[in-house]
C-alpha cells in the first residue's frame, strides 16, 4: 500500500478543513426582521418574508415584533390588512444573525420598502442608543435635534443634518434621561415635528420616527428595539 507523504496528508487535511468552513459559511442561518407601517394612507398592513408572516394588522405608526426568518434571498410581500392584493412584492437579501426593520413608507400611490439594518448591541450601563428615521413624505430632508428636555432649540447644534426622507441616522449614544426630538427644515431652528419629552432608561435602544399625521400635520413614533 502506498503511503501519503507528510506534505500530501497536510494538503488533504487543509482541503477538508476548508470544505467544512465553506459549508458552515454557506449555511442559511437566521435573521430577525420586523415591519414598520409608515405609509400615511394605510391604516394597517400585513407582511411576509417568504412563507413567514412578519406582521399581521400592523397599524400606522407602529412596528411588529421581531420575527425569526431564514437568512438569504427571499420575497418580501406587503399588503393592506384584510386584502390579498400586494402593495410591495420584491426580493430582499438578509444576512445571518442580523436585525432588520422593513420600513413600508411613502403615500399609498408610491408605497415602497426601505430595508434598515438595526444594531441591537446592548449599550453600556447608564447609556442609551437612539436612532432617528425620517419617514414623513411631506417633510422632505430635515435637520434633527435630540436635546435634553427643556433645552433651547434656538442655540442648539443639529444632532443629525440633512436627514433624507426614508433614511435613518446612525445610532446616537446618550446618557439615560429625558430628551426631546425636533425635526426642522435644513438650516432652520423652527420645529416642524416635536416629539415631546421622551424618557429613556439605561441600556435601552430606541428608534424615533418622524411621520406624517394621517389627519394632517406630523407625529412621531418610538419603536422599542431593545429593553
Amino acid at each position: 500500500m502506498r503511503r501519503l507523504s507528510n506534505t500530501g496528508a497536510s494538503v488533504i487535511s487543509l482541503l477538508s478543513m476548508t470544505s467544512i468552513v465553506l459549508t458552515l459559511a454557506c449555511g442559511s442561518g437566521n435573521s430577525q426582521i420586523r415591519l414598520l407601517n409608515a405609509s400615511p394612507g394605510e391604516s394597517a398592513l400585513t407582511a411576509s418574508v417568504g412563507s413567514t408572516s412578519i406582521g399581521t394588522t400592523v397599524n400606522y405608526g407602529t412596528a411588529s415584533s421581531y420575527i425569526t426568518v431564514t437568512s438569504g434571498s427571499a420575497m418580501l410581500g406587503v399588503e393592506a390588512a384584510g386584502t390579498t392584493s400586494l402593495l410591495i412584492n420584491e426580493s430582499i437579501t438578509l444576512n445571518s444573525s442580523t436585525y432588520y426593520t422593513v420600513l413600508a413608507g411613502n403615500y399609498s400611490s408610491a408605497i415602497n420598502a426601505t430595508i434598515l439594518t438595526d444594531d441591537n448591541t446592548t449599550p453600556t450601563s447608564g447609556n442609551v442608543s437612539i436612532r432617528i428615521v425620517n419617514a414623513a413624505p411631506s417633510l422632505g430632508t430635515a435637520d434633527v435635534y435630540v436635546l435634553a428636555a427643556g433645552s433651547s432649540l434656538s442655540i442648539a447644534t443639529a444632532t443629525v443634518s440633512n436627514l433624507n426622507f426614508e433614511s435613518a441616522s446612525s445610532y446616537q449614544s446618550l446618557s439615560a434621561g429625558t430628551y426631546e426630538v425636533y425635526f426642522t427644515q435644513p438650516g432652520q431652528k423652527s420645529a416642524v415635528i416635536d416629539s415631546g419629552p421622551l424618557t429613556f432608561t439605561s441600556q435601552q435602544i430606541r428608534t424615533v420616527v418622524g411621520l406624517d399625521g394621517q389627519s394632517g400635520g406630523f407625529e412621531t413614533a418610538v419603536l422599542s428595539d431593545l429593553n
